[in-house]
């Protein structure tokens, strides 16, 4: 097992309901440690942080303080969305901090991450380039 940080671009907000949403994780695409994960493994990832309810981790630049936000929506994105790639782990984080809201509107805070641990295989050719 290894740790795992996912950077999330915030791609889409609702002003009035102070969420914003942006991809956890696509599929086949590489990340910021040059690992990549199929679209199965990308949903099963989705499911498991769903079923353990950590919906209320949400911290703001890793100061493990979980008091920014809860995750209100967790989907798939499916063919044709036309916000988010196919296939990814797409959230919807309702921020309850009022400064930290601000910093999204101002654009000061473009996204956000996902800590939590992988078991890391050898890379199958042709994947995730």
């Amino acid at each position: 097992m290894g740790d795992i940080l996912l950077e999330v671009n915030l791609r889409k907000s609702d002003a009035k309901k102070q969420i914003a949403y942006g991809e956890v994780y696509a599929p086949d695409e590489k990340d910021t440690d040059g690992n990549w994960m199929t679209a199965e493994t990308v949903e099963k990832m989705a499911h498991g942080f769903m079923e353990d309810l950590r919906l209320d981790q949400v911290d703001k630049n890793h100061d493990g303080e979980t008091d920014e936000g809860v995750i209100v929506e967790s989907f798939i994105a499916r063919k044709g969305d036309p916000d988010f790639t196919e296939g990814a782990w797409v959230v919807g984080v309702k921020v309850q901090d009022k400064e930290t809201w601000e910093s999204i509107e101002k654009g000061g805070l473009t996204g956000l991450s996902i800590e939590g641990r992988c078991e890391l295989a050898a890379e199958t050719k042709g994947k995730g380039d």
